[in-house]
C-alpha cells in the first residue's frame, strides 16, 4: 500500500512540473458538422479529410479494392456522415489495420447508410477490432444496414467483432454522471456471419462485439458466429458479446435515468463456442452483462459449446446484477461434455448474480436438458396476438408483428 501511495504521489508530482520551462501549445481540430461535402465516386471516398462531414450521392461498388479503412485510433474520423440511404456494396479488407471495416475508428456519427456483401478477411498478431460499419466506434449509428462476412484469426491479442461495429463505447470523457453522453445505436439492422479464431479473449456479437456505456434500440441482427477462443475467455452474443453499463455502480436509479439500456431488438442466432483453458459466455442477446438494464427484448437463439468452464444461457450466458425486464427468449442449448467441467447452462441466464432483478421474462425451448420446467411460454403463444397484449402489454403492435413473422 505504502509503494502504491508513493508512486501515485510521484505521478502527480511529474504531471505538476514543466521541465522545458514554457508552455506547450497543441494545435485544435475544428470539426465540421454543419457543411456536408458531397461523395460521388469511390476516390471520393477514400480522400475524406477526417474532420469533415459528408453525404452520400451515389451507390458506390469498391469491388476489387482491398480496402483501407478511414480513420485510425491516433487520427479518427471526427466528421459526420450520411449516406444518404445510398448502398456501398462489395467492401473488402484482407490486411490487418488493427480497426477494421468501412470506417477504422471513427467518433463522429454515421447514419442512413447500407453496406452490402461485405468480406472481412485477415490474420491479426495484435489487438484487432472488426465491424462492417467499423472496428469502433464513439459516435451515434443511426438507420445503417450491413450484410456481410467476418473471419479472423488472431494469434497474440485480444479479438472484438461485430458484423455492425467491433466495439462501441462512450462519446464522453466526463467524470460527473450529470454531463455524461451515451453511444446510441438504434435502428440498425445486420445479417451474416463470424468466424473468430483467437489465442486471447475473444468478444464476438451479431451487431456488436463489446458495448461499453451504450444505449441500444431498434435494432435486428441475424448471424451464425462461430468462435475459438484458444487461451482466453470468450464472451459471445446474438446481439452483444459483452456488455458494460458500470458508469453508476451502485446507483441504479441514476443509471436508469441517464438510460443507458439495451431495449426493442430483434435477434435470431445461430452460436458455436470453444473455449480452452478459460470462462465462455454466451447467450442468445448478450453473452456477459454487467449492471446493465434490458428491456422488450426478443431473441431466438441455438447455441453449440464445447469447453470446460461454461456459463450460457437463451438470453444471457452471465449477468452481474443487470434489470432484466418484460423480455422473451427461446431456443435451445447443446453442450460437449467434457471431462472435469463446470457448467452454467439455464433458459434465460446462465449465471445471474441476482435473480430478484429479473421480471416478466419468458421463454420457451424444447432443450430437455434444462432442470426447470419447460415451456414457459408455447410457441402458440407466441404466435398469438393477445397473449402479447396480456402478458407484455408495454410492446407495440409493429414490434409484435414482427417477432411474430420471425416465428413464422
Amino acid at each position: 500500500m505504502k509503494k502504491m501511495i508513493l508512486i501515485a504521489f510521484i505521478s502527480l508530482f511529474l504531471v505538476g512540473c514543466n521541465f522545458q520551462g514554457a508552455t506547450t501549445t497543441l494545435p485544435v481540430t475544428t470539426i465540421d458538422t454543419t457543411n456536408y461535402l458531397e461523395i460521388l465516386t469511390v476516390e471520393d471516398l477514400k480522400n475524406m479529410e477526417m474532420n469533415k462531414s459528408y453525404i452520400l450521392m451515389a451507390d458506390l461498388d469498391l469491388q476489387g479494392e482491398n480496402w483501407v479503412p478511414i480513420g485510425t485510433f491516433k487520427d479518427p474520423y471526427l466528421g459526420n456522415f450520411d449516406g444518404n440511404g445510398h448502398i456501398i456494396s462489395n467492401l473488402s479488407i484482407s490486411d490487418d489495420n488493427q480497426y477494421n471495416g468501412l470506417f477504422g475508428y471513427t467518433k463522429g456519427e454515421v447514419r442512413n447508410l447500407e453496406i452490402k456483401d461485405f468480406n472481412i478477411d485477415y490474420d491479426a498478431k495484435l489487438l484487432s477490432y472488426a465491424g462492417g460499419l467499423a472496428g469502433r466506434i464513439s459516435g451515434n449509428v443511426d438507420n445503417v444496414s450491413v450484410t456481410g462476412n467476418i473471419t479472423v484469426e488472431n494469434s497474440r491479442g485480444n479479438t472484438y467483432v461485430g458484423l455492425l461495429v467491433g466495439m462501441a463505447e462512450k462519446s464522453d470523457d466526463s467524470l460527473l454522471i450529470q454531463d455524461f453522453i451515451p453511444v446510441i445505436l438504434n435502428n440498425n439492422i445486420a445479417t451474416g456471419s463470424i468466424e473468430v479464431t483467437g489465442e486471447k479473449m475473444v468478444f464476438a456479437g451479431g451487431l456488436i462485439g463489446k458495448s461499453y456505456n451504450s444505449r441500444i434500440y431498434d435494432n435486428q441482427a441475424s448471424a451464425t458466429i462461430n468462435v475459438k477462443a484458444i487461451a482466453g475467455l470468450s464472451a459471445v452474443g446474438g446481439l452483444v458479446g459483452h456488455n458494460y453499463s458500470g458508469l453508476a455502480t451502485g446507483y441504479d436509479t441514476e443509471r436508469i435515468a441517464l438510460n443507458i439500456a439495451i431495449y426493442k431488438n430483434i435477434v435470431e442466432t445461430t452460436i458455436i463456442a470453444e473455449t480452452g483453458l478459460n470462462q465462455a459466455y454466451v447467450g442468445g442477446l448478450l453473452g456477459y452483462d454487467y449492471l446493465g438494464y434490458l428491456y422488450d427484448n426478443f431473441s431466438s437463439a441455438s447455441i453449440s459449446l464445447n469447453g470446460s468452464k461454461n456459463n450460457a444461457g437463451l438470453m444471457i450466458g452471465e449477468d452481474w446484477r443487470g434489470r432484466i425486464e418484460t423480455s422473451v427468449a427461446i431456443g435451445d442449448i447443446s453442450l460437449v461434455t467434457v471431462e472435469d467441467a463446470t457448467d452454467n447452462i439455464d433458459t434465460l441466464i446462465g449465471l445471474s448474480y441476482n435473480p430478484d432483478l429479473i421480471e416478466s421474462c419468458f421463454w420457451h425451448s424444447e432443450n430437455s436438458g434444462f432442470t426447470v420446467d419447460l415451456d414457459n411460454v408455447t410457441m402458440s403463444d407466441l404466435n398469438y396476438l393477445p397473449w402479447y397484449e396480456t402478458h407484455l402489454n408495454d410492446w407495440d403492435q409493429d414490434f409484435i408483428a414482427m417477432v411474430i413473422a420471425l416465428l413464422e
